[in-house]
């Protein structure tokens, strides 16, 4: 008795079964085996084009929401909550392992195990926001009138839905509400890099330095910087396409957010000057409006303080104390009182001088590559930055000024630097942030 092996069979055995010479049929009529071409073409271009469905639903979002690379995106959120979290496990460590040694409170070096406060994404500033959502700034304190109202506010208006009151409700909601602002804020940095004219190579860099820049590990915790750094790139958006309302709407959220907010008038001023000499009257008023709005924004929530607390410069000189930011000082004094602690071993100072000049370095790149209202921004927050008594936080202050991300993109366009670089921006970011959680380093 003959028997038959299929192909698949003889394959397994590692036999190899002839082909059939083209043209020749398999038995099939010419009718059947038109047909099975023609369902074999539909399968093929079934594959080729999206559903009808995906067709429709991605046409209903606007042109500029489609180009972006979301999954990119995704991938550089997802790392700089990965990063955070070996930071976060870091810490934890290290604090465990310190306090096992010296369980009687010492250290041996002159500092107690009370100079290790572990921390998680709800410490230093992040705890005063989720204080203010929760029981407003009467039940805060008076220093909590340094913390600008935005973030409390966005995340009092979320807690009223039903389940996400109290406490825990609170907290949660602020570290989900940041998070999810985090990624609408690189977004929006993407699609400003593209209509600044940066290729798709470049706005991928711009993607992965702003995930994963040092300072970065904020986007995680309960602060303002993700939503800072939204409302900032809506007014760039909105000054530099000559859509003043929308510039208008940023600036003014922007002024409620920080007090800094108020340095996006000069900026927004220097484009809205440009052509205004042949623009109509409607058009000067929005360009007027644009301009004004960051110290309208700062002037509202400082009108409040003077009404509900008696003093409307309240939230300006708890914020110059000298334990914060500090009064105002020479900027050369304050670089060169840093210089000398970097050689005299203090670590807190060391920290920040090297970013710094990396600071100075960009911005004289920044004049002569991007327009002028982004340099004017970006040397105005850096001269607040160096007026101030101390240093602390003045990275996360620079990497505020989203221009020097820009310029950081443009200088790395060789592949390996870039990846030099990103590593090294990650790896660093894993030791701020340990730092950071274990209250060694203030973010």
């Amino acid at each position: 008795m003959r028997t038959h092996r299929t192909r698949a069979a003889s394959r397994r055995d590692g036999a190899v079964l002839p082909r059939r010479p083209s043209g020749q049929t398999t038995g099939r009529t010419p009718k059947l085996a038109a047909i099975g071409r023609r369902w074999r073409a539909g399968r093929a271009d079934q594959h080729a084009r999206p559903p009808r469905w995906r067709a429709r639903w991605s046409a209903r979002w606007p042109a500029w929401w489609r180009e972006l690379p979301l999954r990119e995106i995704a991938l550089a959120w997802l790392a700089t909550r990965v990063a955070t979290a070996a930071a976060y496990a870091l810490a934890h460590y290290i604090d465990g392992q310190v306090r096992a040694a010296h369980p009687d409170g010492g250290t041996g070096t002159g500092v107690g195990t009370g100079g290790l406060t572990l921390t998680g994404p709800l410490g230093w500033d992040a705890g005063w926001y989720a204080g203010i959502a929760e029981h407003g700034y009467a039940g805060s304190g008076e220093q909590s009138l340094r913390f600008f109202p935005l973030l409390p506010l966005l995340v009092r208006a979320v807690t009223v839905l039903p389940g996400l009151g109290g406490h825990t409700g609170v907290r949660v909601t602020l570290v989900v509400l940041v998070n999810l602002t985090a990624f609408a804020f690189v977004a929006a940095l993407a699609q400003l890099a593209r209509r600044e004219g940066f290729g798709p190579a470049a706005v991928s860099r711009v993607i992965w330095l702003a995930s994963l820049a040092p300072p970065a590990f904020v986007l995680v915790m309960g602060y303002t910087e993700a939503l800072w750094g939204l409302l900032a790139v809506g007014v760039f958006a909105g000054i530099r396409s000559r859509r003043w309302e929308l510039a208008a709407v940023c600036g003014l959220f922007a002024g409620l957010c920080r007090p800094v907010g108020v340095l996006l008038v000069a900026p927004v001023a220097l484009e809205a000057a440009r052509g205004i000499t042949a623009a109509a009257t409607a058009d000067r008023l929005r360009r007027a409006a644009a301009v004004a709005a960051p110290a309208v924004g700062l002037g509202g929530y400082l009108l409040w303080a003077g009404i509900a607390h008696g003093d409307a410069l309240a939230p300006i000189r708890l914020q110059r104390q000298q334990s914060l930011h500090g009064s105002s000082s020479n900027p050369a004094a304050v670089l060169w009182e840093a210089a000398r602690g970097a050689v005299h071993g203090e670590v807190g100072t060391a920290l920040h001088v090297p970013w710094l000049l990396l600071v100075a370095v960009l911005l004289v790149v920044m004049v002569r590559t991007l327009p002028a209202s982004y340099p004017l921004w970006a040397a105005l927050t850096v001269a607040v930055l160096l007026t101030g008594s101390n240093l602390d936080s003045s990275e996360r202050y620079a990497y505020g000024a989203f221009p020097f991300l820009f310029v950081a993109a443009a200088l790395t366009r060789r592949d390996e630097v870039f990846r030099a670089v990103l590593t090294a921006c990650a790896a660093m970011m894993v030791v701020y942030a340990s730092l950071a959680f274990l209250g060694l380093y203030v973010p």
